[in-house]
């Protein structure tokens, strides 16, 4: 007796501990009590669970309908292992991972609460869905334990503090029994059951295509069509530019594979189905192959042809990837909305506004939605159609010539110093010019080159292939006899290096960029139009006119705009002709006074020198809206009597010998600067050559400049006035304001 009463007892006790070491296992002894003591505000699987969803790799999720059950692989990406195998979305096991260890307990509900009356509310049993997650148990892969299991139930309408004080989160009814027989319903805080509104196939990831953006190389798009090439791009690196290499070499459009690129990140299915319960049509549509840095195996999405889908009034298509056993349904094309005509005009005035295709990527990317008919895949919707693919900052010589006549334009750019305020000339030497260089408008400049290297082709209306003689294909459009032969010449390479004693440029390829450009007759359409090619490229283009109005050998358009540029202290009189009587002004600017005389009268008392003194300045800083021809017809006959003058006598000063003689300077302290004694001896000699050259006598000569104004017509809307320099002979425009001004009164009345 005494013997089966050891045994017996001997058998309860391994019994206890056996349960208790399974109990420990699942990380709590709640159920042997079958109930769990939670504090307010405390997390609902406790710290050490909800600290280890990134260990998390098995879960478990079911509805009343369905299971699925899912593992994360080596990678990191989660697999939904039954039904039937296909990546899980990466947003939902974010937000059930989240939610899971950011739950906080906020109340639990007494047990008289939860009766079968009131139980559709709390949704635990009529709505309910069941999520158990698991992490291994460090003794081997397949060996699991369970460190979460909960039953979510509906919303329940109490807002939590998000704990910043300012923000509330939703709150979700939800029932465990991870510690027990435990049939209390809690309220914790966050909510994810707008994962679960569409069952649990919602769950799969509706996206065909993942893969790191920055890591894409090579893009290849193989069309349906036999006698179609694929189309291949690639770039070095996530800086690099993308290029196109098949079927023609080309620089592509970085907009708009950009926008292709993010389109196939974000294009989502409407619906994922086991590639077993799909017929797919016999022949797809396009086949697009990624091929990332560092992966081995490319991505592969085929698209197939679109079809009608008469329940839901839309056009769909289906799509495969390679890497997943599923088909996807997507979405082809836009829902045609069909409205009356008032409501139409509302529809299309509400539609997307006109915007770059960038920014009307951005726009639809805020959408959510991704066409296939509107993926660029062709090679003339992703080429690049800029002729002249230049950096404008980055040239430093322009020439454009006429191969007929042997006309030429050259544009040489004179560098500043960004740290002394002294900026970038542009000088320019024209046909017309009588002087062998001439200033340049700056703007005008810059302008030609950012319009040059901004505007795009109409077209490209011809590849030469590969093996194929492009010479051939230029002919053909004229380019063979150049209407403008168009000359880029980059900035020297400033990087550079010693190497075996040489000083040599680091970057070589700093070639001169050459464009031809003619106007012929289109064989396509026996129109005249302008066409144009790089010469080394493969390809002829259409150019637009806002392209060619670019192009002039006329001085005018490239002569600086500054009328009557001169140092105020050269003045010496102003002489204003009101064709009655002039005003004649003498000036002295070391006594900043004026002395005048109008109709033999001495008008000096009546002379007002800030007047004065503000149109001399007005005067210098002067700006024509247009140079004209010298035999411009409209202009010469207004001018044939000058209804106004402006004529200034100027002693200008001859510094041409001032920057040798400072070099000169330079160089003799630098030779005598041997020592400290002898450096600061050669400073102040210095100094004191350049206060000598200061004070030095210098030699001067004298300048006459003479402004003549008429007004072009009077009655036009927008009246402006022609104008004359009489030394030089040169024809200009004047805006109204500015001719105004000339004419100001400086005495006071």
């Amino acid at each position: 007796m005494r013997l089966l009463r050891t045994i017996v007892l001997f058998l309860l006790a391994a019994g206890a501990i056996s349960l208790c070491a399974v109990l420990a296992t699942d990380g709590n002894l709640a159920r042997v009590t079958g109930w769990y003591h939670f504090d307010e505000g405390m997390p609902l699987f406790g710290r050490e669970n909800s600290a280890r969803p990134d260990d998390v790799t098995w879960m478990r999720i079911a509805d009343l309908h369905d299971t699925i059950e899912c593992e994360r692989d080596d990678a990191g990406n989660w697999w939904i292992i039954k039904p039937f195998r296909d990546r899980m979305s990466p947003a939902a096991v974010r937000e059930i991972l989240r939610f899971t260890a950011e739950a906080k307990v906020l109340e639990t509900l007494p047990n008289n609460r939860t009766t079968r009356r009131n139980m559709r509310e709390y949704g635990v049993e009529t709505n309910p869905v069941t999520i158990t997650l698991k992490v291994p148990d460090g003794e081997g892969k397949d060996e699991l334990t369970a460190v979460a299991r909960y039953t979510l139930g509906n919303a329940s309408p109490w807002l939590a503090d998000a704990g910043n004080g300012e923000d509330v989160i939703p709150t979700t009814y939800l029932r465990t029994d991870f510690y027990g027989r435990d049939k209390r319903i809690h309220v914790v805080s966050g909510n994810i059951q707008k994962l679960f509104k569409d069952g649990l196939e919602a769950l799969r990831d509706p996206h065909p295509l993942l893969f790191d953006p920055d890591s894409l190389r090579d893009i290849t798009i193989t069309p349906a069509e036999e006698s179609a090439k694929p189309l291949h791009l690639r770039r070095l690196s996530s800086e690099a530019a993308w290029t196109i290499t098949a079927p023609v070499i080309t620089a592509a459009d970085e907009d708009k594979v950009n926008t292709l690129v993010q389109n196939l990140m974000n294009i989502a299915a409407v619906r994922v189905d086991d590639a077993a319960d799909i017929t797919l049509p016999a022949a797809p549509l396009y086949r697009i192959q990624l091929q990332c840095e560092g992966s081995d195996t490319p991505q592969e999405i085929t698209l197939y042809p679109a079809f009608e889908d008469a329940e839901a009034e839309q056009r769909l298509c289906y799509a495969t990837v390679n890497n997943r056993p599923v088909v996807f349904t997507l979405q082809a094309a836009r829902k045609v909305h069909r409205k009356g005509s008032y409501a139409a005009l509302l529809n299309a005035a509400t539609e997307l506004p006109v915007l770059p295709d960038k920014a009307l990527a951005q726009v639809r990317m805020s959408r959510s939605t991704i066409y296939t008919d509107e993926l660029d895949l062709t090679l003339p919707a992703l080429r690049s159609l800029r002729l002249a693919d230049i950096d404008p900052k980055d040239i430093s010589r322009v020439a454009l010539v006429s191969p007929a006549n042997g006309a030429s334009l050259r544009l040489r750019l004179i560098p500043g110093d960004a740290d002394n305020q002294v900026e970038d000339t542009w000088l320019y030497s024209a046909p017309q010019q009588s002087r062998r260089h001439g200033t340049a408008e700056n703007a005008t400049v810059r302008n030609f080159l950012k319009s040059i290297s901004s505007i795009p082709a109409e077209e490209v209306v011809a590849d030469a292939l590969p093996g194929e003689d492009i010479r051939t294909l230029r002919a053909l459009y004229g380019l063979d006899r150049p209407t403008y032969l168009l000359f880029l010449q980059p900035n020297p390479c400033a990087v550079r290096a010693t190497i075996f004693g040489q000083d040599l440029p680091l970057v070589k390829d700093r070639r001169p960029r050459t464009f031809a450009v003619s106007r012929a007759q289109n064989p396509a359409t026996g129109k005249l139009a302008w066409f144009g090619a790089e010469l080394g490229s493969d390809s002829v283009c259409r150019l637009s006119p806002k392209f060619t109005r670019l192009l002039s050998l006329r001085a005018e358009k490239w002569k600086n705009r500054s009328l009557a540029d001169f140092p105020i202290s050269s003045v010496r009189r102003l002489t204003l002709d009101y064709q009655e009587a002039p005003l004649v002004l003498d000036y002295d600017y070391i006594g900043e006074s004026w002395t005048g005389k109008l109709k033999d009268e001495d008008v000096t008392p009546r002379i007002n020198p800030h007047r004065a003194e503000h149109y001399l300045r007005r005067l210098q800083k002067l700006k024509v809206a247009q140079w004209l021809e010298a035999d411009d017809p409209d202009a010469l006959a207004a001018l044939e009597k000058p209804v106004f003058a402006v004529k200034l006598e100027l002693e200008i000063t001859d510094y041409s010998d001032a920057e040798a003689t400072v070099i000169e300077a330079q160089e003799s302290a630098a030779a005598e600067g041997s020592d400290a004694e002898s450096m600061l001896s050669a400073a102040d000699a210095e100094d004191q050559r350049l206060r000598d050259l200061a004070l030095a006598e210098r030699r001067t000569h004298a300048e006459t400049r003479t402004l003549q104004i008429s007004p072009s017509d009077y009655d036009s809307d927008t009246p402006y006035f022609y104008g004359r320099l009489v030394e030089t002979g040169e024809l200009f425009i004047l805006n109204f304001e500015d001719a105004q001004g000339l004419a100001g009164d400086m005495l006071d009345m």
